[in-house]
């Protein structure tokens, strides 16, 4: 009502003969306003609604229907009956909102056997209510997500992205290309794909290379088929059961692979552990304990409710939940709770695959390959991983433990250890230690040992394809802080034990001096560095001090040394046009006994502009000591069409008094082909990927109503895109994984007018498939705003006055108006009993969205002199309205 109010001051500031009603008869009939649709606490989106002081009326049942994506198929008897009981009117039970001023016992819930309605004036908000076995299934609860079949369909998805660099004597062009094409509801094929070109003075390289290339069938959300040239990437991902092999042969094959996946394993139902839901009669306040710790307090509507455990600590325990209703504890409920760390949902997986080994160069005829492998988890904190391989008649074996022991306050350490053995007499082991407790320091450890029969001879391995080096790390780490200070003790231990290989013609200076150097070489370094940031007013300051200790025995001496840097960085405040800038200086100083002193400097300043899509220029300069200063000149491009970026730099050596220039440049983005044609879209995911196509109808005909419509649409983590009439936008998607589809009404109003989306409004969830192609259809259209005074004839008082051309109509008692109509019409067309009206609209005023047409003298017209889009759109509309409510005898309730 608030809008309505503002729109009859705006007629009085305009009309000084127009007057507030002193009464609102024809207000019982009702007005209509856009109201906000919420459904389970989701939005559903703004519908158009004809709302009186006692009942709401939505003006299209069918799109909201639509929009709620029920557990029912359209004509459904249950389907129908929800179509019927949403087209008439629902009583508004504006008693039972709930407002910030008080929250009184019972507001926003509303038990139904049919379909219910809270409709919040101040909020023009309507939450719906229905049956219990009516509402929409929450799949974010399961613990496994079900792909998306309404509105999508195949298409192909491909993502490219483009490197380039090119200096005086090197340039070199990289193209890596990702592909996705649908073939049936559960299967794809999937491709990823490079070509290079290099060139320097002596020499060029041209080539391509298919790493993947495959058919890909999955099965009941739980195992998989695939069939073609395939490498591990998909083997380490959730898509092929997120194994960690350290050793396992496991290269390129051109073959068959069978296994279980966590594709469609819920990330938000593993990060919440075992579900914990709590039935509340009213609005109340939720505590869980873990005996008596405080996990979080929840509060909540009334209904079958589940509690956020994505914060809670790994384990398994008791938990106590009290309820409070108006902070009066009612009971107290007792549940048991697990969960464990990591991406898993608790079941044994496995792989199984064989074939050639892909692009081998292999003289003996032997390149085939056959490897399984599988993971069990036992218990909460313990899983066991086994794979075995015959690659090229060599058997293999590799084995893993990893085990999260609850320590309690001490922590949650999560130790990793692999072995794996051969039978050339490869072997393998590695061991990773990371444990973190509150008010405790840090520890990260990693060991890694490798090597075979071929370390002491020089001619080690079986080939690439078991990527087994003769080497040994070692990284420790131990974090912590110390009065503010983020201080870090590191150690790092290298060996290279192969055996030094002789002088090789063949191989060039570098190399042949690389191998001589690091061949029988250990490296040991120790670093103690400690940082702390402070912030003044618009600046950040930033510092480190650190020593370190360098030997290693592949040269003649150790280095010890200290570093220190400090940096100011403006930080970007942005104006009220999105745009924003920064500044940042630098300046860095090393010390060691077996360097140079070294002392660097660095300036640079960016401009912002984010009002659509992201733009950034920067200008960088900076040298060391005072032999080089480095200039670079960049910029960076991210929009709905894809990311670009390139930048200008030049290094000058003061001594030989040079140049050295280089230009280098980025660009990603997509396309999709499908039935809809070719469809540019945004930077994508680097892996077969799916997609969301936006498409925006109307802006082709001419048609003022939807010339000018601004919307705003977000899919996913991408950057939210303006669009108008006739656009479309695509939007790369992560696949398997549940996204977020927006769209709401643009921020700005164009030509004095604001954009309202009819149809494919509000936030809905979306899970596809790689090569598949969601389609979200949206109908928008421009509204204007028109007041003044209509001239009637007495008899047509006699009769409820309804706008047919008008999205809201308010008429006062002395025939002042406000009216929001679509397009710039010429006419007002209206209806009182039997009779219509048309009512020529001259503007003779405007101020902001509001047209001043004064006062206007409405004449009689027959049915057959309307104009058309009138006669087939509302009329046609007001008439089934009717008949529908004849027939079911009144409201309908």
């Amino acid at each position: 009502m608030k809008k309505n109010l503002l729109a009859l001051l705006i007629l009085v500031s305009l009309n000084s003969q127009a007057k507030a009603p002193d009464e609102f008869e024809d207000l019982t009939q009702g007005v209509e306003e856009r109201v906000e649709v919420v459904l389970s606490g989701k939005k559903i989106g703004p519908f158009d609604a004809t709302v009186s002081p006692e009942t709401v009326r939505f003006t299209h049942p069918d799109q909201l229907i639509a929009a709620l994506e029920l557990p029912l198929p359209p004509g459904n008897a249950d389907y129908e009956a929800i179509l019927h009981a949403l087209s008439a009117p629902l009583d508004r039970n504006e008693i039972l909102a709930c407002h910030d001023a008080f929250v009184q016992t019972g507001c926003g819930y509303l038990k139904t056997d049919n379909v219910a309605v809270i409709y919040d004036s101040e909020e023009s908000r309507v939450t719906l209510f229905l049956r219990d076995d009516w509402m929409p299934v929450n799949g974010r609860q399961s613990l496994y997500l079900s792909a998306d079949k309404n509105d999508v369909e195949n298409a192909l998805i491909h993502e490219q992205d483009l490197n380039m660099l090119a200096q005086a004597d090197y340039s070199s062009l990289y193209l890596q290309n990702s592909d996705a094409l649908g073939v049936t509801e559960n299967s794809y094929i999937g491709a990823d794909w490079s070509l290079t070109a290099a060139k320097s003075d002596d020499s060029s390289d041209n080539s391509a290379d298919i790493s993947n290339l495959y058919y890909r069938y999955d099965i009941d959300r739980r195992y998989y088929l695939q069939l073609g040239r395939m490498d591990n990437r998909t083997l380490f991902s959730n898509r092929g059961g997120n194994f960690s092999f350290s050793f396992l042969p496991l290269g390129a094959i051109d073959g068959i692979r069978a296994g279980s996946t966590l594709s469609y394993v819920n990330h938000e139902r593993v990060s919440q552990g075992t579900p914990v839901t709590v039935l509340l009669s009213q609005n109340s306040r939720v505590d869980a304990y873990r005996n008596n710790q405080l996990l979080g307090s929840f509060y909540l509507p009334a209904g079958n409710q589940s509690l956020d455990t994505a914060q809670f600590p790994d384990g398994s325990y008791t938990l106590n939940l009290y309820i409070y209703e108006g902070n009066q504890l009612m009971r107290v409920d007792t549940t048991s709770f697990a969960k464990t760390g990591g991406m898993d949902d608790g079941r044994l997986h496995w792989f199984i695959q064989g074939g050639k080994i892909s692009d081998d160069n292999n003289d003996s005829g032997e390149n085939s390959a056959y490897q399984a492998g599988v993971r069990i988890p036992l218990f909460n904190m313990l899983s066991l991983t086994a794979g075995g391989a015959l690659a090229r008649g060599v058997r293999a074996a590799e084995g893993g433990v990893d085990v999260t022991p609850d320590f309690g306050a001490a922590g949650r350490p999560d130790v990793s250890v692999n072995v794996y053995r051969d039978a050339q007499g490869g072997h393998g082991d590695s061991q990773q230690l990371t444990w973190t407790a509150q008010g405790l320091p840090s520890l990260s450890l990693y060991r890694y040992a490798s090597g075979d029969a071929g370390c002491d001879s020089g001619n080690n391995g079986n080939g690439a394809y078991t990527q087994l080096g003769c080497l040994k790390n070692l990284n420790a780490s131990l974090t912590t802080s110390v009065s503010g200070w983020n201080t870090v003790l590191s150690f790092l231990r290298t060996e290279n034990y192969a055996a030094t290989r002789s002088w090789q013609s063949t191989n060039s200076f570098t190399d042949n001096v690389l191998n001589q150097t690091t061949g029988n070489a250990v490296s040991r370094t120790w670093q103690l560095s400690a940082s702390r940031a402070w912030n003044r007013e618009a600046w950040t300051i930033s510092g480190t001090f650190g020593v370190f200790s360098r030997d290693d025995s592949g040269y003649a001496h150790r280095d010890n040394g200290m570093y220190l840097s400090l940096s100011f960085n403006k930080n970007p405040q942005a104006d009220e046009h999105n745009r924003s800038q920064s500044t940042r200086f630098s300046a860095d100083y090393r010390n060691g006994k077996g360097s140079d002193t070294q002392s660097s400097y660095r300036v640079s300043h960016s401009w912002y502009w984010d009002e659509k899509d992201h733009k950034e220029l920067s200008v960088e300069a900076g040298g060391i000591n005072s032999d080089t200063v480095d200039t670079a000149l960049s910029g960076r491009y991210n929009g709905r069409y894809g990311n670009l970026n390139a930048t200008l730099s030049d290094s000058y050596d003061r001594r030989s008094n040079s140049h050295n220039s280089a230009l280098s440049g980025a660009y990603s983005s997509s396309f999709a082909l499908s039935r809809h044609g070719l469809n540019w879209g945004g930077a994508g995911v680097n892996e077969p990927a799916a997609a969301v196509l936006v498409d925006v109808a109307g802006g082709d005909d001419g048609d003022e109503a939807q010339s000018g419509v601004a919307l705003e649409a977000r899919v996913g983590g991408n950057s939210p895109v303006s669009m108008s009439a006739g656009g479309t936008a695509l939007f790369p998607l992560m696949p398997y994984e549940s996204g977020l589809i927006d769209i709401s009404d643009g921020r700005s109003a164009e030509q004095g007018a604001t954009t309202t989306v009819l149809s494919g409004a509000g936030s809905s969830h979306v899970m596809l498939l790689p090569g598949k192609l969601r389609v979200r259809q949206v109908a928008a259209e421009q509204r204007f705003g028109y007041i003044g005074r209509l001239l009637l004839p007495p008899q047509a008082r006699k009769y409820p006055i309804i706008g047919l051309n008008s999205r809201m109509l308010i008429l006062t008692e002395d025939g002042g108006f406000t009216a929001q109509l679509t397009g710039q019409p010429r006419m007002l067309y209206l209806l009182s009993g039997q009779h219509y009206y048309r009512c020529p609209l001259k503007v003779q005023k405007r101020r902001a969205v509001v047209r001043y047409v004064g006062e206007v003298q409405c004449l009689v017209v027959a049915e057959d002199g309307l104009p058309k889009a009138v006669r087939d759109g509302e009329l046609a509309g007001l008439k089934r309205r009717n008949a529908l409510e004849t027939a079911y005898g009144g409201k309908g309730k």
